[in-house]
């Protein structure tokens, strides 16, 4: 009840604040599943009275679970009052707080930080440069420290410069504790008359974090620190043929110190990513296309100064992908897309105890056709051919190496009549091989399994006048599983199912309401197979139920809905969920 009486007393709040004179966003909103919720708000305000500028924002988001009274709560709260001494440099108090509350844990994970000082900001036409400093205070695990912080920004985003520079610091002193934050960036940014497009930008990324880990005050210290280039080039040879290529190296280095059998060690993890990207664009007439090629490498690496710290499997990841893409408008009503992917993973680790070295092979084709029927209808009919192979490189786990292959073909039509009907069907038959590669004869000791299904949706949405309307949902799904014979193409079913929904919601719209109540009802059914022709009940669903939606303009979203579940061996339940959101603009 305590927790409730601060949520409600922090809604109040934030309405208070929306009355006044706020130059932005108000939110509330509420999601339920059962017992479960979620609670949150935001507020933010920003005036100016003369010379003097407020500008503050308040935010919590909470999680509650009733029936255990468990509770997740954070709230960061700021605020800035400062006055203009001339029409760049504004001067002022400061205030930052944010809380973190675990209900689950309580003690282990709770932390809040207060924060009091002056600030100062310079804009410029092309910069704007903002320093500030004060007293700071956090609790964690119970013990509260005090100390000072000092921080700075450097943000250069106008348009149309060549460098941009980016700041951001941040530094405190907590008892004997020391915590920083560094962001630095630099970019250059070329666009030329002559269509070429280059964006270079490099960076250093530093976080050190000093914490408390149990109520004696033991610590531990965790310094990250990242380094990264990106370039992005677009660079047309010709009319028809441009070059789009993009390369991103980072390097990054996660170190931590910590007690050890009452011995300070260190433990040091380094990752490094390196991702080229080329492509080449080029056009002639009806057809579109691309070819590419990427490659994406990860390597990690771990250290520590005590050999029986245990630590995580260091790796090499080498992905090398070819891509294409071809389009080609044959006609005003129709249009043809083919994509296309290649690609093979090398994913080595060097400890020899570690069994997981493999090598995967991927084949991925989607051809796609688009039909205009009319000038209401369009109607799309694609498929996918995705081939997957998995090989492990020692004999000590070959026996899990396996073909993973899928198969699908899908349509779909859409009809929008304005103020009449929205229509959109879909249909997909898929099927999925998951075939291994060492097996022993049919159906002895076999692994391999099929996995088929048939699935169509409808959406309706009719409009008897432009204010009165009929929604409705309609889905049928079936499903089959079985052991699989790939060389002989024969499946052994052991079990299947079926799925219905339907939701039917009339409805009124006129202006800036919109509001719709109907039935909804979904039954499930899965059977298990004894034979190829002798089939049990294995499990049932039935639901009944309904749903209401409201909305008003932006202002106000309500969707709920209450089930009555029946399912087999289990006791009738009801479940209810839904959402709710308020905003306000003023």
């Amino acid at each position: 009840m305590k927790n409730k009486r601060y949520i409600i007393a922090l809604v109040i709040i934030l309405f208070m604040l929306s009355l006044a004179h706020a130059a932005d966003t108000t939110m509330v909103y509420a999601d339920q599943l059962n017992h479960y919720y979620q609670f949150g708000g935001w507020n933010r305000f920003s005036a100016d009275y003369g010379k003097f500028h407020v500008y503050n924002s308040i935010s919590n988001t909470s999680y509650i679970y009733s029936e255990t009274a468990r509770l997740k709560t954070q709230s960061d709260i700021k605020a800035d009052v400062l006055y203009a001494l001339s029409p760049k440099v504004r001067l002022g108090l400061t205030a930052k707080y944010f809380l973190f509350q675990d209900g689950q844990t309580y003690h282990a994970y709770d932390y809040d930080q207060g924060r009091v000082g002056i600030k100062g900001d310079y804009r410029n036409n092309n910069y704007t440069l903002v320093l500030e400093n004060g007293y700071s205070g956090e609790t964690r695990l119970g013990i509260r420290d005090m100390g000072w912080y000092g921080g700075l920004e450097l943000d250069r985003s106008k348009s149309g410069l060549l460098f941009y520079p980016e700041l951001d610091w941040d530094y405190s002193q907590m008892g004997e504790r020391q915590n920083y934050t560094f962001n630095n960036k630099i970019s250059f940014r070329v666009n030329k008359s002559s269509h070429l497009k280059n964006i270079f930008s490099a960076g250093l990324k530093a976080y050190n974090r000093e914490y408390y880990i149990s109520r004696d005050a033991d610590t531990e210290e965790r310094l990250n620190m990242t380094t990264y280039l990106q370039n992005n080039l677009y660079y047309p040879l010709s009319k028809n043929v441009a070059i789009d290529y993009k390369v991103d190296f980072t390097s990054t280095n996660d170190g931590l110190s910590f007690s050890y059998y009452d011995e300070k060690e260190t433990r040091n993890r380094q990752f490094l990513t390196l991702k080229n990207d080329m492509r080449i664009h080029a056009k002639m007439g009806a057809f579109k296309g691309y070819l590419g090629f990427v490659n994406d490498y990860k390597q990690s690496r771990t250290t520590a100064t005590d050999e029986n710290i245990s630590l995580p499997s260091d790796y090499i990841f080498n992905k090398n992908n070819i891509l294409a893409r071809l389009s080609w408008q044959i006609s005003d009503r129709d249009s043809i897309y083919v994509n296309y992917l290649g690609s093979l993973l090398y994913y080595d680790t060097p400890d020899t105890n570690n069994y997981d070295d493999r090598d995967e092979l991927t084949y991925s084709i989607s051809p796609m056709w688009h039909h205009r029927i009319d000038k209401y209808t369009n109607m799309t009919l694609g498929g996918n051919f995705f081939m997957h192979h998995y090989v492990y490189l020692f004999h000590q786990r070959s026996a899990q190496n396996h073909w993973n292959r899928v198969f699908s073909i899908r349509s779909e039509i859409n009809t929008n009549i304005p103020q009449r009907v929205h229509w959109n069907a879909k249909q997909e038959l898929y099927a999925n091989y998951f075939v291994y590669d060492h097996e022993d004869s049919a159906f002895v000791h076999v692994q391999s399994m099929v996995f088929r299904g048939l699935k169509l949706q409808q959406n309706i949405q009719y409009f008897f006048t432009p204010a009165f309307y009929l929604r409705a949902y309609m889905f049928l799904r079936f499903e089959d599983n079985g052991l699989l014979d790939w060389d002989d193409f024969i499946q052994e079913i052991t079990d299947s199912k079926y799925t219905i929904k339907c939701e039917l919601a009339p409805g009124f719209k006129k202006k800036k309401w919109n509001i719709s109540a109907g039935p909804v009802f979904s039954y499930r059914k899965d059977f298990r197979y004894i034979d190829l022709d002798t089939r049990s009940e294995s499990y049932h669903s039935l639901r009944l139920g309904g749903v209401v939606s409201l909305q008003l303009s932006n202002m106000l979203t309500l969707n709920y809905r209450l089930e009555q579940i029946d399912q087999s061996g289990i006791a009738r339940v009801y479940n209810q969920s839904g959402s709710l959101r308020f905003n306000m603009i003023f």
